[in-house]
């Protein structure tokens, strides 16, 4: 490439800026007048095939834009066959990095800080972690606007397939939080970095590091001002503990001085060529080590390199994920408790998307003649295996996503980066259940069920065939994305909501205020607190139930089916149908509200206070 010549409509004006593979070039966009960086794209496949992959990639990124977020434009082929070249064409950020020698008063640095912060929510909103956010990846333009850089290390959260090979994290020492180093970073990883960075503005020097990697907290000295409180949470070394990207923005938007104070930065280089690569290193006294550890990961977003120009801010594209409607896309993920923080550390990702079906697999469970795959049975953070021998179902093996931490229990084992806990055989069930290792609550669960006695005895063999799978698809990053739910489905619903104060207010002693909500916020427990009576309403998929002493309604115009004693004496379960549907399987199915009392003892008419209640859940739905 030399100067003057055009990539597709575009012509080069000066470079290269960085020698290599990775070679970076100012240019202009002869059609647009604007200026432009072209940064070559490294991609396995040298083949046409392999640039419209790259094309497809940038177009839907094209999509995304944030004021502190530097923009990819265009994705542009150079050449023909083996000599063809891949440029990525990004903005043109004619600012400096504030990869200098520069102290900043707290409100300034909190300034700076609040604009990040504000770019990491929109990024973690679609599911996608930096990784390296540090000054050298962070350039102010000559109008003082903070712009985050450099995705070369960048991930997806979701663990959605991408088109790119398995490759190396980059991460700087002095900046990354300590999971990082084990290769399994998350969204609170950036923000740990971004109170790193924050420290190295006002005091010169990265935070102190100790044991683990933890940030020495006492040794937050009193230059830090203000910021204090908020570097204090930030750099907490559990990801836990840390505040989200948007909690960060609220903090540091409360601490903010004015941009005008803001020195002019020298025009270095916004990243810097890296060659070190090692499994770990040990930090020197101080924690200022300026080389970049590479540790292997699980997927790259791209392959487009690491090194950017002199006086630039290049983005190396990210996915962006499109997983709900177009207008929520930039807000915070809510949990299944419903708070903007992250639901778990690298492992569920968005609770209503998180697909179970991709924890199971029938082809592992081949000592047994035939295992169906049923998507629909029960709520939707279940997926069943059916295992069967001549026709006859002997095991059932189901894996639940479930809000709440792993249960205590003595048997625990780690694989990996996944904690197991083997809890004890109960009647016909084995039950396995895992996380990954620092996960915030959420936990899932493998258990096997022995349709007749025979099988007992092998049944957590099965189990743990299970969980061996389960286990490697969460080695590989977080659970995959399942099948959009129809517009009209139950699982578009808040369970919650289907039950009001006043509705309640006919159970004795309910505490409407503060329910125990289930995964995805599809189931919701009231309990009473001067009795042992409890409300429990759930969604339900699959076939109607069949039992002999069911009795048929209509409640708000639903069919309903009131099923006296369902779950032992003393309760009723009342099923609301929702909506009809027809699987993939082509399999007629229903989506279903289920309330279900119990508690009310053998004599206190359960199945009347239940039908009235789920009479308000069927009021309170919308169209089916």
């Amino acid at each position: 490439m030399r100067r003057g010549e055009k990539v597709g409509k575009y012509r080069l004006t000066k470079g290269p800026v960085e020698g290599g593979r990775g070679a970076v070039w100012f240019a202009v966009d002869t059609e647009l007048g604007r200026p432009v960086v072209l940064k070559r794209a490294l991609i396995e496949d040298n083949s046409q095939a392999g640039f419209d992959q790259l094309l497809a990639e940038a177009r839907a990124l094209a999509k995304f834009s944030h004021p502190h977020v530097v923009t990819l434009y265009d994705a542009v082929r150079a050449g023909k066959g083996k000599k063809a070249t891949f440029w990525l064409v990004m903005e043109h950020v004619t600012g400096g990095s504030l990869d200098v020698p520069v102290k900043m008063a707290p409100q300034l640095a909190a300034h700076i800080g609040a604009q990040i912060a504000a770019a990491l929510a929109a990024l973690h909103a679609k599911r996608i972690v930096h990784c390296d956010v540090k000054p050298g990846n962070i350039v102010i333009t000559h109008d003082r606007v903070a712009k985050l850089a450099d995705f070369g290390a960048a991930y997806r959260a979701d663990g959605s397939e991408t088109i790119t090979p398995n490759g190396p994290i980059s991460l700087t020492p002095a900046y990354a939080a300590p999971e990082a180093f084990r290769a399994a970073p998350e969204r609170a990883s950036d923000v740990f970095s971004l109170g790193a960075t924050l420290h190295w503005l006002v005091t010169g020097t990265p935070p102190l590091r100790g044991p683990g990697r933890a940030v020495r907290l006492e040794a937050i000295g009193p230059q830090v001002g203000p910021l204090g409180g908020v570097l204090t949470a930030m750099l907490q070394h559990d990801p836990r503990a840390r505040p989200t990207a948007v909690e960060s923005l609220n903090a540091l938007a409360g601490i903010v001085g004015s941009p005008d104070q803001l020195p002019p930065l020298p025009l270095t280089s916004v990243t810097k060529l890296y060659t070190d690569t090692v499994a770990d290193v040990a930090d020197p006294p101080g924690g200022q080590r300026r080389r970049t550890v590479t540790l292997i990961r699980r997927r790259p977003l791209l392959t487009a390199g690491i090194a950017a120009g002199a006086a630039l801010a290049v983005a190396v594209p990210f996915i962006v994920m499109s997983l709900g409607d177009e207008a929520d896309a930039d807000k915070p993920t809510p949990s299944a408790g419903g708070s903007t923080r992250s639901s778990a550390a690298g492992f569920i990702g968005d609770p209503r998307t998180a697909d179970p079906c991709a924890l199971l697999n029938r082809s592992v469970f081949d000592r047994y003649e035939v295992a169906e795959l049923k998507r629909d049975e029960g709520n939707f953070n279940r997926c069943d295996v059916n295992l069967k021998e001549r026709e006859e179902e002997v095991v059932g093996v189901r894996v639940e996503l479930d809000a709440d931490p792993l249960p205590e229990a003595v048997a625990r084992k780690t694989m990996g980066r996944v904690t197991v806990v083997e809890l004890a055989v109960q009647g016909n069930e084995c039950v396995r259940a895992m996380a990954v290792t620092g996960a915030r609550d959420n936990s899932l669960r493998v258990t096997a069920v022995a349709r007749r006695p025979a099988e007992v005895d092998e049944l957590c063999d099965t189990a743990d065939v299970a969980t061996r799978f389960a286990v490697k698809v969460l080695n590989n990053g977080e659970i995959p994305r399942r099948p959009a739910f129809a517009s009209n489905s139950l699982a578009r619903q808040d369970a919650c909501t289907l039950l009001d104060a006043k509705a309640l207010e006919k159970v004795p002693g309910i505490d409407a205020k503060n329910p125990d909500v289930g995964f995805g916020r599809w189931d919701c427990q009231w309990k009473s607190t001067t009795n042992d009576l409890e409300v429990d309403l759930r969604f339900d998929q699959g076939g109607l139930p069949n039992d002999k002493k069911s009795r048929r309604t209509k409640l708000s115009g639903h069919q309903a089916i009131e099923l006296p004693e369902h779950e032992g004496p003393g309760s009723c379960r009342v099923e609301v149908v929702h909506r009809h549907y027809t699987s993939v399987d082509r399999v007629q199915g229903t989506e279903r509200v289920a309330l279900v009392l119990k508690g009310a003892g053998r004599k206190g008419r359960p199945c009347e206070l239940a039908t009235e209640l789920a009479g308000s859940a069927a009021a309170a739905l919308p169209p089916g």
